[in-house]
């Protein structure tokens, strides 16, 4: 084998056979692509034409399909500022399970109401209202229905939305600095037909700084840039603006106290909200009962404090400053101090009983 090699004429010609059909094949796979080419771009209007028509019934005939399945209405779009929204829903909120119905509102927004300072408590539902009426904006001006009673759209040229937290630290940015970016980039681009939903600016600095730099960004929305915007705040002094600007009002989200327990309604309501529950957010929130019973004598000492026009006078490690010693409550008896640090929520049956 190593020395010679024989062949016959009938073995040479099936070896070409093989060693040449690879290359044919391939010759011949471009040459009809080829073809298959120039015959598709003698098309390509058509084609092109067809694909638009085609993406133009799947978007539409999805939309009437999730429009029948939701019961979405037919919205009224204009070319005015008013934006009129009557039992509006969140599309994907109410779609997803959720362990009670989902709660619609109304909203109401033109030129003689184009700034609502929306104030209520931790967990109210300020976000989900916010979010449901740029997501019904957003879904009138694409073609759908919308996920309301009856809604009544004016046309708007952007959608600015500043909600949530997050930093940038790859570029040294804080979470402070990245809203402030935000908020910059609104108040420069924003017009008087734009639709501003604005989260709790002025978070994540000291308090008054806070304060500030949110009622001075939305005294600029209302009378600079004259958008129709919704701001919604812990800053329960913004709710004044309703009284020195025209065009300001105020709603909140609906609460219920009930003992020490607060019930969220879910309702948008005319006027400001006075209390924002956070003590009562983190005891939901799973907090321990002596941090809790502790912030609730804290937020005491401090509303005195401020009645009486004092400043905070705060312990650093808690129970060793007279202003808080004289205001806080006396010691419960043994029997309430047990049932305080009691969870009925954590205990099994036995343990309740014991």
């Amino acid at each position: 084998a190593n020395a010679e090699r024989y062949i016959t004429p009938e073995l040479k010609e099936f070896e070409e056979k093989v060693l040449g059909a690879d290359e044919k094949r391939k010759a011949l796979e471009y040459e009809l692509f080829c073809a298959l080419r120039q015959e598709v771009g003698a098309a390509f209007d058509r084609i092109q034409r067809l694909a638009r028509w085609v993406a133009t019934v799947d978007t539409l005939g999805s939309f009437a399909d999730l429009a029948s399945d939701r019961r979405y209405t037919r919205p009224q779009v204009h070319e005015g500022m008013r934006i009129e929204l009557e039992a509006c829903r969140h599309p994907v909120v109410e779609a997803g399970a959720l362990e009670e119905p989902f709660v619609p509102n109304n909203l109401e927004l033109d030129d003689d109401r184009r700034l609502i300072v929306l104030t209520g408590p931790n967990m109210a539902g300020k976000s989900t209202v916010m979010r449901q009426v740029a997501l019904t904006v957003l879904m009138a001006q694409i073609g759908s229905f919308v996920p309301a009673d009856r809604a009544v759209i004016g046309l708007t040229d952007r959608l600015f939305v500043r909600v949530g937290a997050s930093d940038d630290l790859a570029r040294g940015r804080s979470t402070f600095m990245v809203e402030m970016s935000e908020t910059a980039l609104i108040l420069n681009q924003a017009t008087d037909r734009s639709l501003v939903l604005l989260d709790e600016i002025g978070r994540g600095t000291s308090t008054l700084d806070g304060l500030s730099i949110a009622w001075a960004v939305a005294e600029a929305m209302h009378d600079k840039i004259r958008a129709r915007t919704i701001f919604a705040t812990h800053y329960h002094e913004l709710v004044e603006l309703a009284d020195e600007r025209a065009c300001a009002v105020n709603m909140h989200v609906g609460v219920r106290e009930w003992g020490e327990r607060v019930v969220f309604l879910r309702t948008l309501k005319d006027g400001g909200a006075s209390k924002s529950y956070g003590i009562q957010c983190a005891k939901l929130a799973g907090m321990p009962s002596q941090v809790v019973a502790r912030a609730s004598t804290l937020l005491r000492t401090l509303e005195k404090q401020k009645a009486r026009g004092q400043g905070p006078q705060l312990p650093l490690f808690g129970g060793g400053s007279p202003a808080v010693a004289e205001t806080e409550e006396p010691s419960p008896d043994a029997i309430r101090a047990r049932l305080s640090e009691a969870n009925p929520d954590r205990l099994s049956p036995r343990e309740a009983l014991d």
